[in-house]
């Protein structure tokens, strides 16, 4: 088995790459790590997808590993079961320097199953969690109860004195697919604004 020593991971629930990680991630220090070398296709299964690995393929203590299809290198975490549960890209120098081994990495033959196959949607993750938190604060307002408030933010990103709630709400939600950057800072305007006329709310 081969290893790496003093690297530093960032696992999360996707990938993302390390110019994507944000300071209030929860970065740790791996001293001593397994790394096993795979190929290039079953790298990306494993970095775009859903996975279950099968247990008999990696060593069972091994909960954190690094994978690597002698281009790339990924952080996987895995739980009892085998499946994916996070993964973490490494930084650009850490990872330079462990490629310049890979020839001394053996191969191994990796078994798993997808469970989900993902469509790879090139989004940052800024815009992947905007859109995540406006969903979320959508769903959780009451057409009526909040209804002023609606009013207030169609007419913030709008301008136009909106009547109809639900025409209000529909258009607020195609302006999350279309423009979740436009629809997130408007959001965070009012509510500041909100907190700052009433702020023991």
């Amino acid at each position: 088995m081969d290893y790496v020593y003093d690297v530093v991971l960032n696992f999360q629930p996707v990938y993302y790459e390390f110019y994507e990680w944000q300071p209030t991630d929860k970065i740790i220090n791996i001293k001593r790590i397994p790394i096993y070398k795979i190929t290039n296709q079953d790298y990306l299964n494993i970095k775009n997808n859903d996975i279950i690995i099968e247990r008999n393929t990696i060593p069972k203590q091994n909960k954190i590993f690094l994978i690597t299809s002698g281009i790339e290198i990924m952080g996987i975490m895995i739980d009892n079961n085998g499946k994916v549960i996070k993964k973490s890209s490494l930084l650009f120098e850490e990872s330079d320097d462990i490629l310049e081994d890979k020839d001394e990495i053996k191969i191994i033959k990796i078994k798993y199953n997808i469970i989900n196959k993902s469509s790879i949607k090139f989004e940052s993750r800024i815009k992947k969690e905007k859109s995540a938190y406006i969903k979320k604060y959508l769903n959780n307002l009451d057409k009526e109860k909040d209804k002023y408030f609606l009013k207030y933010l169609y007419y913030e990103i709008f301008t136009i004195d909106e009547s109809n709630i639900d025409k209000i709400y529909n258009n607020l939600q195609e302006l999350s697919n279309s423009n979740p950057s436009r629809l997130y800072e408007s959001i965070k305007k009012i509510d500041f604004e909100l907190r700052r006329k009433n702020p023991s709310k």
